[in-house]
């Protein structure tokens, strides 16, 4: 297999001074809190009435959740300290440069898994459980599932379908099935996306065990079945009859090319090897993030229509 060079230069770690601030605001990791929109994705399945009402208790179980997805991260960055440092990029993160020692990481992930759950405690006693869940699957993974083939990713699509229970508890409307069949099989698509963009700049499977196990052709497969499931589970959504009486539209089946394209668009990119993470492809690519903007816009244009007009 042929390795990549990293894209920031040697000796770069030592710019960062020990134990700051800065340091500390990096191992917290900001720019994954989007993977926590699936939390805020239940807004869809209220009525249009009652969104508006229901965006205070949405914005503080997203806040919520990144407290505890920044928990896990502190948690994970102190437990991986070691295989880090012989990763071409990983090895830069605070834990494994030095920056921030791994007790007080540690410290930091009991402080903010504590916090997590203390916002929860003011939404309902579901959110909590759920979030205490996501907690208890992610340690879980970091201690034994991330070196099982093929449970790692499915361990991590599992923690992103807690986030879309935990943001429906936190408003109080039940999640739709076939919304969460496509949260699933999208978290699938994210995660076997995130091990085929690993295998570009991997000189050895010392930092992730289960690379060994997988190959292109393996994770090109995987990634078009659960594409195809997104796709499908996404249609199937916009056609549902529970869909249709809660939103009083059928019309929002006019969405499904945008989501047609920003699939295949990030499959396209992770083959390209343009990047190590798929939050990386997310939050740099134009097309996607416009796209996205795109399916937003016209999903809340068509609500607002129907809301006015009736269907």
């Amino acid at each position: 297999m042929t390795s990549k060079t990293a894209a920031i230069p040697l000796g770069t770690e030592s710019a960062v001074p020990p134990a700051s601030a800065f340091a500390a605001w990096r191992l917290l990791r900001p720019a994954h809190w989007v993977k926590n929109v699936f939390v805020l994705a239940p807004l869809a399945f209220a009525a249009h009435q009652a969104i508006v009402a229901a965006v205070p208790s949405a914005l503080l179980a997203f806040a919520s959740f990144c407290l505890l997805s920044s928990a896990v991260y502190c948690f994970n960055d102190a437990l991986d300290a070691d295989a880090d440092r012989a990763h071409p990029t990983k090895r830069f993160r605070p834990v494994a440069s030095g920056a921030i020692p791994a007790a007080a990481a540690i410290a930091m992930a009991l402080v903010l898994a504590g916090a997590g759950l203390a916002a929860g405690f003011l939404l309902s006693p579901l959110f909590t459980l759920l979030a205490a869940l996501y907690l208890a699957n992610n340690l879980l993974y970091s201690l034994v599932v991330k070196r099982k083939v093929i449970a790692d990713v499915v361990s991590i699509a599992i923690g992103f379908v807690l986030r879309l229970l935990a943001g429906a508890a936190a408003i109080q409307v039940p999640a739709s099935s076939w919304l969460l069949v496509c949260g699933f099989a999208v978290s699938l698509l994210l995660g076997f996306g995130k091990r085929r963009a690993e295998l570009f700049i991997a000189d050895d499977f010392s930092a992730r065990a289960t690379l060994i196990s997988y190959t292109p052709a393996k994770l090109d497969a995987l990634m078009s079945i659960c594409g195809s499931i997104s796709l499908l589970s996404y249609m199937l959504y916009t056609m549902a009859p529970d869909t249709v009486q809660t939103h009083q539209t059928d019309k929002l089946i006019y969405t499904i090319p945008f989501v047609a394209y920003g699939i295949f668009r990030f499959i396209f990119k992770v083959q390209e090897g343009k990047a190590d993470d798929p939050v990386s492809i997310l939050l740099h690519d134009h097309a996607i993030q416009g796209t996205v903007a795109l399916w937003l816009t016209t999903s809340l244009a068509i609500l607002k229509a129907a809301a006015f007009f009736g269907r």
